[in-house]
């Protein structure tokens, strides 16, 4: 059974209330869903226009690669030839220079001098003299085979010098006499194609910035200047690693002196479609990588493309301001049902509770709701049928009750007689044994008037407490009931503890006392019934104890016309007495079955 149960104006609030809930998660998840999908929309239509961007600037490449195919082999012969320019230590770069760019229909030559500390010495592209090669220890490698003739030609791959904003391609053979190095660069300008592309899409967006990716650095490619100065080695390198870890979750990146950087960028990008994006204060930061900007073994381009997000803000707040409204009339429309509900459906229905409570007739307005309506009609109608029904069950009550008092005012004084002559006999006749089944049979008869006497009177007469001594009162009690027990062949055997008084009045004592030595007698399938009134702590503890069957209903036993024995008569109403008393003076009272005893304990609690 329900411990708490709700008013239907509860339930309602709880049905809209949760109602509410549902409806604005619902709104709250479609809100989010939709700022997510105009978040995609955003970033896929900036995508498309990154894609556009890559293919302008892929496209220049790929028309280079064709250029650079076609003159690998006299690039290759023309590297060959630059010992023809080298005797005894001195290399003449100018000579070498004129004759060999004479052979080209397209771009030109650069060619340098490198020393045995992978120095350039010399140069006809002056910017990179002096610069230190050997640096970068991957570098330091490649110079360090030819040198070592592990190698009679080295071919880098076709890069984008950021310095000079050329494409270019190196190829490094040895001095004849193994002191120098001879490198050919062979250089195609592009840069013109690029800037127009750069300056024609920068205006759509906010900032355009493009990085060199080699096979062991990163550059960044500065489109405002024509000529930069070239960054030193160990300077692009660690620009390198930190453009590395913006991207990668490998932090060990930064411990180590040397890595194939490009494989790392391949195979984030890889993971990605070959584009990223990531979100940065206001702006939209896109990623494309150019897939070999000459072929798939060169190096890669890396486009970085800020969109302002200033737009897809706007957005995202009309979104929320709609959402918001949508919201807002929901929760009009739902307040807008609870209290129509209340006023013409829950306020009806609490008159009619109200109604029921205080036992009246219902004086609720007729109401639109049809099941309302004939509620109160079948309400009101079955109240007079009922109120009818109460004030004849009232009179028949009456004269019922009446009846049964003056019966009991008859019976008392023949009652009294039979018991007066009793005594009388005893004076003057010898069947003591006869008599004491009369006398037995009479007190039995005199417990049950006094029962039916305390009942018809309780509404009547009021029992006033007194301090009593229960221990006395409980010793009269159990010599009134001796000549019964002895004609049951019943002894008692008490265990009473004197002087122990308790605020009660005594005739409702007796009646607990009474009936339970009374069920004792009567129920008992032992020859001893065992009383005991003891005083613990705060308390009185008064037990009756029998031999007998355990009680099946322990829980229904001080229940009114309950009786455990049905073929044993008996008006079934002294352990309901015995009970309205406990209850009346907050004494516990019990039954449990111990040792084959029933027993029934009562706590008479003590205030101090």
């Amino acid at each position: 059974m329900l411990k708490h149960k709700f008013s239907i104006n509860e339930l309602l609030f709880f049905f809209f209330f949760f109602f509410f809930l549902i409806i604005s998660l619902i709104v709250y998840a479609q809100y989010f869903k939709a700022k997510e999908i105009l978040f995609n929309n955003f970033v896929n239509k900036h995508k498309i226009e990154a894609l556009t961007i890559k293919d302008k600037f892929k496209n220049i490449f790929d028309k280079s690669l064709y250029i650079y195919k076609i003159h690998e082999k006299i690039n290759i012969k023309n590297t060959f030839r630059l010992n023809g320019f080298y005797k005894n230590g001195k290399f003449n770069i100018q000579k070498a220079s004129k004759i060999l760019n004479s052979t080209l229909d397209i771009g030109k030559y650069e060619i340098f001098q490198i020393d045995r500390n992978y120095k350039i010495i010399n140069g006809t592209y002056t910017p990179d003299i002096g610069y230190d090669l050997g640096k970068f220890p991957a570098f330091r490698k490649i110079l360090d085979d030819v040198f070592n003739e592990k190698k009679k030609i080295d071919i880098s791959p076709i890069y984008l010098d950021v310095a000079s904003k050329n494409l270019k391609q190196y190829y490094l053979t040895r001095s004849y006499d193994g002191k120098y190095l001879l490198q050919l660069a062979y250089v195609l300008d592009i840069y013109p194609k690029l800037k127009e592309i750069y300056h024609f899409v920068k205006p759509a967006i906010k900032d355009l910035k493009l990085y060199l990716v080699s096979k062991y650095l990163i550059y960044p490619v500065n489109f405002e200047k024509r000529f930069d100065k070239k960054l030193p080695l160990n300077k692009i390198w660690a620009f390198s690693k930190n453009f590395l870890l913006y991207f990668s979750e490998d932090k060990d990146i930064a411990k180590k002196s040397s890595i194939e950087i490009m494989d790392y960028i391949i195979n984030i990008f890889k993971k990605h479609n070959n584009i990223i994006y990531k979100l940065e204060d206001n702006s939209l930061k896109m990623f494309v990588l150019v897939n070999g900007i000459v072929n798939n073994k060169d190096n890669r381009l890396i486009i970085e493309m800020d969109f302002d997000l200033t737009s897809l803000k706007q957005s995202q707040k009309k979104l929320f301001e709609n959402f918001l409204i949508i919201l807002i009339l929901i929760t009009f429309f739902i307040l807008f049902f609870y209290f129509f509900a209340k006023k013409y459906f829950i306020k009806n229905i609490n008159l009619l509770v109200n109604a029921f409570k205080e036992r009246k007739k219902c004086q609720m307005k007729d109401s639109f709701i049809k099941e309302l309506a004939e509620l109160k009609s079948n309400y009101n109608m079955l109240f007079k049928q009922l109120n009818d029904e109460i004030n004849k069950n009232r009179q028949l009550l009456y004269l019922n009750r009446r009846f049964i008092v003056d019966t009991i005012h008859q019976i008392r004084t023949p009652l009294n007689v039979i018991l007066l002559n009793i005594e009388l006999l005893r004076d003057s006749c010898n069947e003591e044994e006869i008599l004491d089944e009369i006398d037995a049979a009479v007190s039995m008869l005199s417990n049950s008037y006094e029962d039916l006497a305390y009942i018809s009177s309780n509404n009547v007469v009021e029992y006033k407490p007194e301090n009593i001594d229960v221990s006395e009162v409980l010793k009269e009690r159990i010599d009134f009931f001796g000549r019964i027990a002895k004609s049951h062949n019943k002894k008692f055997i008490c265990e009473i503890d004197n002087n122990l008084f308790f605020i009660i009045n005594k005739i409702e004592l007796e009646r607990i006392i009474d009936n339970n030595i009374s069920n004792s007698i009567k129920y008992s399938k032992g020859e001893d019934i065992f009383i005991s009134l003891k005083k613990e702590k705060n308390k009185y503890i008064l037990k009756f104890e029998t031999l007998g069957d355990k009680i099946k209903d322990s829980k229904n036993i001080f229940e009114k016309n309950y009786r455990e024995h049905t073929h044993k008569r008996g008006l079934g109403i002294g352990l309901n007495i015995v009970k309205q008393i406990c209850e009346k003076y907050n004494i516990k009272y019990m039954h449990y079955y111990q040792n084959s005893k029933n027993v029934f304990e009562y706590h008479f609690m003590l205030k101090f």
